[in-house]
């Protein structure tokens, strides 16, 4: 028997899904199995090696406090206290 145009697009659109469903599963495996690999670095670090003050992001394009972060495991070990108050530009 003959497959018709709508069971050809059912098929489709299933093997779609499917194909979705399994990446999905497999980056949030990965990124879980990541997560677990850089909480056991940094607790068996011991963040002798620690950078100068460099700037932070809380999101691309919107500035933070100050930190300085531990250069293995990159775990912030300071932040500099950061003033709201203060107008960008403005002295």
């Amino acid at each position: 028997m003959k497959e018709t145009t709508e069971q050809i697009k059912e098929r489709h659109d299933m093997e779609i899904k499917e194909s979705s469903e399994r990446r999905t599963s497999e980056i949030e495996e990965m990124r879980e199995r990541h997560g677990r690999e850089i909480e056991e670095l940094r607790e068996k670090c011991n963040h002798k090696k620690v950078s100068d003050w460099m700037e932070s992001q809380w999101a691309p394009g919107h500035g933070g406090p100050r930190v300085k972060v531990c250069n293995n495991c990159g775990l912030v070990m300071d932040t500099e206290k950061w003033n709201l108050n203060v107008e960008v530009g403005v002295e």
